[in-house]
């Protein structure tokens, strides 16, 4: 069985909320998924795991200056170096994603393989839209 480690940085609940859904759509589709906060990850988890999911809260001025918060920032500083999984990145927001994503990658690059999907929500919760990308990353 194809194992997935889901890890998000939330704010107030919204984005905890889409990781945990992104983890059961993934259970539904046969992938085993852990899902936790930056805080609680074990990078033990990591080696093994055939996907990586990564995700925050878009913090910012609301149409400028996105960018991923602290925590999660530093979470990816410690965070060993991972080559296996094929990684996805995810983020919740109020108006507009800006430049997370942008920023996002860049704190990635030689941590994990380049991120291959793009998932975001602004009220936390999947879309068909998000699930038929999920299932085209899973191949």
């Amino acid at each position: 069985m194809k194992k997935a480690v889901v890890v998000y940085r939330s704010h107030s609940g919204v984005t905890r909320r889409y990781g945990e859904e992104i983890g059961a759509f993934l259970q539904k589709h046969g992938i085993e998924a852990g899902v936790a906060s930056v805080g609680d990850c074990d990078f033990a988890t990591l080696p093994d795991a055939d996907y990586l999911f990564l995700g925050c809260w878009t913090s910012g001025m609301f149409v400028v200056r996105q960018h991923p918060d602290e925590p999660w920032l530093a979470f990816v500083r410690e965070m060993p170096q991972t080559k296996r999984p094929r990684v996805g990145l995810f983020t919740t927001y109020k108006l507009a994603t800006g430049s997370q994503f942008t920023k996002m990658r860049a704190a990635l690059a030689g941590k994990t393989n380049a991120p291959e999907i793009e998932l975001k929500s602004r009220g936390g919760h999947l879309s068909a839209a998000n699930e038929a990308a999920i299932v085209a990353f899973l191949g």
